[in-house]
């Protein structure tokens, strides 16, 4: 089996992580994870756009958050599992829009 390119594990880590970051209810935002992983926004920004990747120790903080393993976050599909705060499943994954927020629908509602 031929090793993964860089440029390869730092897209899928993107899609996953927002993915992850963007499925949970409730919602968590770029600085809502970076406060809870002890990084910058910018640093989650970076790690969601393909543009670098994380230090060892945040990504197992990332793997320990979301009840995954550090493998499973560069995964080209995220593995079905629950997820542990989040109560997010990945049954089903698509990797399309993400998922409204629900406060618009509520407000669309009346």
């Amino acid at each position: 089996m031929a090793p993964i390119k860089e440029d390869q594990l730092k897209q899928n880590l993107a899609r996953n992580l927002r993915y992850l970051r963007e499925g949970r209810k409730p919602y968590l935002s770029q600085q809502m994870l970076a406060k809870k992983l002890e990084v910058t926004q910018k640093s989650i920004s970076r790690y969601e756009n393909g543009i670098s990747l994380p230090p060892a120790h945040v990504l197992v903080a990332m793997a320990d958050l979301f009840g995954l393993t550090t493998d499973a976050l560069f995964m080209a599909e995220l593995p079905n599992n629950n997820q542990k705060e989040g109560n997010t499943t990945n049954e089903n994954i698509t990797y399309g829009d993400p998922p409204q927020d629900c406060r618009t629908e509520k407000q669309a509602d009346g």
